[in-house]
């Protein structure tokens, strides 16, 4: 018997991806016997951003039976794909991770028992131990954590771009159908939204490896991720988090229906 088992718990496991045809085969096979020994219950969803590697089909031809692919009509980023992943799981509790497994799956056993037993809702992951990190990203990642403290919170966020992050369905009500942002700056939008309605995070330190062969664009973030702060202020400040994304504005109407559901309505 494992150390943590969870025989009563159905977990959805969220990937977002770009470019991983390389690198999420090896991801899954990682993964998958952690998940099969501690939970009798899960789900895996792949949502792909569309792109020249066929991540998708790569991923549809392993042939795993707890897996979904979930393909983007058009490359939306991070953002889009995580809201997209969150709404669609049924889990009870809801991972979302990176493909290239940077951060080790065995990591979220204490912080699943933490959050079931602790006064949370939600889990993040703080990159406490690094390992191989590339000195130029290190020193974009402060940067950007500091702009999002000067411009978007107003409480104090230990790591908010941790790709590892755990919620209970009750947060994922209250949060995700709010949220707009369709780039790597989710992670801001989520803690700001979780300061807003006065939800608890349980901050967990994790293992992070930098992975070779990344796909993200340095000097794009640097352009793209201020203005998206920007605009999560903005839309704080008029109010606009008030209300659920609006259907039309979700390109994928089957999983936006889910934001009215009433199984997703917030507070109920």
């Amino acid at each position: 018997m494992p150390e943590f088992f969870f025989a009563d718990i159905f977990l959805s496991v969220i990937i977002p991806t770009y470019k991983e045809a390389g690198r999420l085969p090896r991801t899954l096979n990682e993964i998958l016997p952690y998940l099969r020994q501690n939970f009798d219950k899960f789900e895996i969803l792949i949502v792909d951003d569309p792109a020249n590697d066929n991540t998708a089909d790569v991923t549809e031809a392993l042939g795993i039976s707890e897996l979904k692919v979930i393909r983007q009509p058009f490359r939306m980023g991070k953002g889009a794909a995580v809201r997209r992943g969150l709404l669609a799981g049924q889990g009870d509790f809801l991972l979302f991770m990176d493909a290239d497994h940077a951060t080790p799956i065995e990591e979220l056993g204490q912080m699943f028992h933490l959050l079931r037993t602790g006064n949370y809702t939600w889990a993040s992951g703080v990159r406490t131990y690094q390992e191989n990190e590339d000195y130029w990203r290190r020193l974009i990642g402060i940067s950007l954590i500091l702009l999002a403290h000067i411009i978007v919170f107003k409480k104090a966020v230990v790591d908010s771009q941790c790709g590892f992050k755990l919620f209970s369905r009750a947060a994922c009500r209250e949060l995700i159908p709010y949220c707009r942002v369709d780039g790597g700056m989710i992670d801001v939008e989520i803690f700001h939204l979780s300061h807003i309605r006065k939800q608890k995070c349980l901050y967990f330190p994790v293992h992070w490896e930098n992975k070779d062969n990344s796909v993200i664009s340095v000097w794009r973030c640097m352009l793209k991720d201020p203005l998206d702060m920007l605009k999560i202020s903005l839309r704080s400040r008029f109010k606009i988090y008030s209300k659920p994304l609006p259907d039309i504005k979700q390109p994928w109407n089957k999983i936006a229906a889910q934001i009215n559901d009433s199984s997703l309505a917030p507070g109920k």
